[in-house]
């Protein structure tokens, strides 16, 4: 007789797929009523989240034609070992990969569980990878890759040699220091562009500069380029973690400004499109994550922000006169002569 008791990991997915409909309280009851403990709640929820931040990553990057993932519940009752996807390159090659992460800035796998994930892909007929998120950065390696590296990784000495970009189409930027963002907002504007901050009332005004030089100055949600500010997300958070000046004009109205002060800052494709959707995250709150987002993306409702719209937007800083650079294998480029169409 099969034992029809859910496993420990089977709990923890069949909460993760219901959690983002849940409040606080009813998260509380549920964990409770199928006995998660502390570290299911933190540790192992947390690399289920990782998995699907992953799943979603490659899939908006667009090169992937397929991504199948296999059941783990299937494989014991088949009494294999199963990595987590099947993934088809737009190319046509087919990848076995194995999603593992960690707070740490290393990583390593014991010499057994290793061989028999590459037992699983030899037998799939496909070349095995492993996607590990370490320290908030996500790489890419080969099975051979580990291998020679006696199955230990650090960021600091293998990051370099990550081929995430190279498989699943990501691209590395580099933004020079001076670009900055002013963002004025009103807390009793009539006339506004629609984006509210919960503090300091709704936008009125948002201006790109490059030393002090204006790039674009958006004031009206009719602006032919107002799609700008959700594409630039990415750039704007990160401008803020390097210079944020917060200043009252009056009573009513507050500018804040962000600018870029690193020499070369650099960020990635994926962050760009993800940006968007974590900015929604945190509107929302607990109704709304990654997985939730996946789940409408398979019941067919429409990505808005693709890798083109990104790539648009840096190609009109540059035309505009800002120069951003990119990255591909160590060499750098000017993006203005690297365009994909």
């Amino acid at each position: 007789m099969i034992n029809k008791t859910p496993t420990s990991i089977e709990k923890i997915k069949a909460f993760h797929s219901i959690k983002g409909f849940l409040t606080e309280e009813q998260r509380k009851e549920v964990s409770t009523m199928l006995g998660l403990n502390s570290t299911d709640l933190g540790k192992r929820l947390w690399g289920k989240d990782n998995e699907v931040e992953f799943i979603l990553m490659i899939h908006l990057l667009e090169w992937c034609k397929s991504i199948v993932g296999f059941e783990e519940g299937v494989a014991k009752l088949t009494n294999t070992v199963a990595s987590d996807l099947l993934v088809e390159l737009v190319n046509g090659d087919k990848i076995i990969v194995e999603i593992k992460s960690t707070e740490k800035d290393k990583y390593s796998i014991s010499v057994n569980n290793f061989n028999e994930k590459k037992q699983f892909a030899k037998s799939m007929g496909s070349k095995l990878y492993f996607a590990i998120k370490m320290a908030g950065y996500w790489t890419l390696f080969s099975s051979d890759y580990l291998e020679k590296k006696d199955r230990k990784i650090s960021l600091d000495h293998d990051f370099i040699n990550s081929e995430f970009n190279q498989i699943f189409g990501d691209r590395t930027f580099l933004f020079p220091k001076g670009l900055r963002i002013s963002s004025i907002y009103s807390k009793n504007a009539k006339k506004h562009l629609g984006l509210q901050n919960s503090d300091y009332g709704y936008l009125v005004s948002y201006k790109i500069e490059f030393w002090n030089k204006k790039i674009i100055k958006i004031n009206s949600s009719k602006h032919e380029k107002y799609f700008l500010i959700f594409l630039f997300e990415n750039l704007q958070d990160i401008m803020s973690i390097q210079n944020q000046n917060i200043i009252s004009i009056d009573s009513d109205r507050t500018i804040i400004t962000e600018e870029l002060t690193g020499e070369m800052t650099q960020m990635n494709l994926s962050s760009f499109i993800l940006s968007p959707i974590r900015h929604l995250m945190s509107d929302l709150g607990h109704v709304f994550d990654f997985s939730q987002y996946l789940t409408d993306l398979i019941d067919g409702t429409k990505h808005l922000i693709t890798r083109q719209h990104i790539l648009y937007a840096i190609s009109f800083l540059n035309d505009m006169g800002y120069s951003v650079f990119e990255n591909r294998e160590n060499n750098i480029y000017d993006f203005k002569n690297m365009r994909i169409k």
